[in-house]
Parts: structure tokens; sequence; C-alpha cells
């Protein structure tokens, strides 16, 4: 093949592989999305959990979510310290809340870590996050194990044990 010949098929392919890219980000985007939606748009399930959560407040915006697959539900209002996110599944389960913290009520340690990260000029905005996981413990074959898995059934973390070996948050259980 000569080289005018090699060129264009290396042209082509370098074409090929930036289309595949962009359909591949295109696809990540479809699938992790947030739009805002009006109340009457939430589920009655996710709408009573967050007007539960806000309490006397009224919630200000609504949106909805698709993360990892799952569809979520957002509420936001007006915290003491500023704005509050909460996130439910659609059946009103919670996943997560987010709300606006000064640095004053961040543990120091926290603080030292992101101000040596970010450097001693960074200007700072500090969440409090609040994320539900559930812990469930099984024998499987000769092996105690524990998951953690997020409201929506992603796993987040195992452990296993060997057969014999005690489990230091069994006695929690008691």
């Amino acid at each position: 093949m000569k080289s005018s010949g090699r060129s264009a098929v290396l042209s082509a392919v370098a074409i090929l592989l930036a289309g595949v890219f962009v359909w591949a980000q295109d696809k990540k985007e479809a699938a992790e999305s947030e739009r805002q939606v009006k109340e009457a748009e939430v589920p009655a399930a996710a709408l009573a959990a967050l007007k539960k959560l806000a309490g006397a407040t009224p919630i200000t915006e609504f949106a909805e979510e698709i993360e990892h697959g799952s569809k979520f539900y957002e509420g936001s209002w007006k915290g003491p310290d500023g704005n509050i996110d909460a996130l439910v599944t659609e059946s009103g389960d919670l996943v997560e809340i987010e709300e606006v913290s000064p640095a004053t009520k961040v543990p120091g340690p926290a603080r030292a870590s992101a101000e040596k990260e970010a450097g001693k000029d960074a200007k700072l905005t500090w969440e409090k996050k609040t994320v539900v996981m559930y812990e469930v413990h099984f024998k499987k074959g000769d092996k105690t194990q524990e998951m953690i898995l997020t409201p929506d059934g992603r796993r987040f973390h195992e452990e296993g044990e060997k057969n014999g070996e005690k489990d230091e948050d069994e006695d929690d259980k008691k």
C-alpha cells in the first residue's frame, strides 16, 4: 500500500474512532441526567417523603434525576445555613441529604484535609452529605459475607470472613 493509501486508511480509522467516542459520551450523558420538574410530576410516595423531610418549610424546587439506571426525585428548600437538597427513590426511600454547612460546623480534621488539598488561598464551600446505605450479613459456603447496598440496589462495599472468624460488629447486634 502506498503512503497516500495508508494515510487515507489511518484518517478513516481516526474519524471512526472519534465517532465512537462521541457516541459513547452521548450514551453516558443520556444515562445520567437531571431535569427540573413540577410538583405534580413527582410520584406521590416521593413527594410525601420530600415534604416530610422539609417539614413546614416549603420546597422551592423539584428535579428528576437518572443515575446508574435508576430514577430519583430531588426536592430543595432553605435551611438554617443555606440550601438543603434531599434525594429519594420513586417509592419515597431516602437516598441522601445535602445541606450547605458553614466551615465552623465541619470537623477540624475534614477542614484540615480539604485545606491541605485545595491550598491555603482556595475558597472552600462546604456541604454536609448524609448518605443512606444498607448493610446485610449472610453465610455463603464457609464464609460469612457482608454487603453494603445503596437504596437502588447497587453494591457499595463487600467484605468476607472465613468460617469461625468473629464478626467485629456481631456483638453490636445482640
